[in-house]
């Protein structure tokens, strides 16, 4: 659970400032790319097979929703990309 208390404050800050944006995010997973594009970030503290997860609006698939689980011990970034 520690490691999804760091997982919750980029998303957070990323929803600060009111008003809606043209950008987007990205997460970067043990330095693999793992989504580009998101409209929001659901950073969870359920586990999925022993794992925590993130869920997000798929931008590819409009309307669905799309799922990470994070490895054991795995660093991820959230951070915004401009459109």
């Amino acid at each position: 659970m520690r490691h999804v208390a760091w997982l919750l404050l980029p998303t957070l800050l990323a929803g600060c400032g009111g008003g809606s944006s043209s950008a987007t995010l990205s997460v970067v997973c043990g330095g693999g790319t793992q989504l580009v594009g998101a409209a929001s970030v659901e950073v969870l503290g359920d586990l999925a097979n022993g794992r925590p997860t993130m869920e997000f609006p798929d931008p590819a698939n409009p309307g669905k929703d799309g799922a990470i689980s994070v490895q054991p011990h795995e660093r991820c970034k959230i951070t915004p990309s401009g459109k």
